[in-house]
């Protein structure tokens, strides 16, 4: 599966004129898009079936990250194109999440609809609790945000029975999620999700980016111990992780340290 190739099959998918003008697109995920294409590429399915399970999850993922976009709060005084972006991203999740279904429909794959199904009711509940209950802890907090951002592929992982990589998928992509989310409060003094965190809590930058960098730390070497007992199948995966970790600021300074 050329992934080139894929991103444009999924942009093209998604492209509507309309809502493109009003609604500001989600960001393709290219550590997610990668991740699930090697979950796939190393199964017997068909590369037809393959290139539709990698489509079809990533508009889920679009249709969520569309979802994420739409603000939390309702304000009178938003002006009318403000209103418009407002219901259109929504519907626009909504479209995403529709093409889904009809692409794995097109194909009478149940099975795959229910997997995807799922994973998409799993997550909204755990947004659920993410954005309206109190959570007392970061350690509970960074563990709901690696159900949200990973549940969708270890789902895939578990359907199409390649259970090596799953747990190693979690910890990655969690740590992606963390470092990219530490980078933008360091150099912009923002971010989506600690924003959430601050509002349950009266931690300050401080103490959440180093908490933060304490369980980046910790993934990353749970990750380097998993990568040990990495299968010869997923070599690919295992390079792709290994190189990724080095270029890590926090693990080469903590090495440094230790040293």
């Amino acid at each position: 599966m050329d992934l080139r190739n894929l991103k444009t099959l999924i942009k093209e998918k998604m492209h509507h004129s309309y809502i493109e003008k009003y609604v500001k697109s989600p960001i393709l995920n290219e550590d997610k898009l990668f991740i699930l294409t090697s979950i796939l590429d190393n199964t017997n399915l068909s590369d037809d079936k393959k290139k539709n399970y990698i489509v079809s999850t990533m508009l889920v993922q679009m249709a969520l990250d569309t979802h994420d976009l739409v603000p939390k709060t309702n304000d009178s005084e938003q002006s009318n194109t403000d209103k418009v972006t407002k219901q259109l991203s929504v519907l626009a999740g909504d479209y995403y999440s529709g093409l889904y279904y009809l692409l794995l429909a097109e194909m009478e794959d149940v099975e795959m609809v229910h997997i995807l199904a799922t994973a998409i009711k799993e997550i909204n509940e755990y947004k659920m609790q993410l954005y309206y209950r109190h959570i007392e802890s970061f350690d509970t907090f960074v563990t709901i945000v690696k159900k949200i951002e990973t549940l969708l592929y270890t789902h895939v992982a578990e359907f199409v029975g390649e259970k090596t990589i799953s747990g190693i998928t979690a910890r990655w992509l969690l740590t992606r999620k963390l470092d990219e989310e530490r980078k933008s409060m360091l150099h912009t003094s923002t971010s989506t999700l600690f924003s959430i965190w601050y509002n349950q809590t009266s931690s300050t930058n401080k103490i959440t980016i180093h908490a933060a960098e304490k369980h980046i730390n910790n993934e990353i070497g749970l990750v380097r111990n998993q990568l040990t007992h990495f299968p010869e199948h997923l070599t690919a995966v295992k390079t792709h992780i290994q190189e990724t970790l080095n270029e890590f600021p926090i693990a080469n300074r903590t090495i440094v340290e230790e040293g």
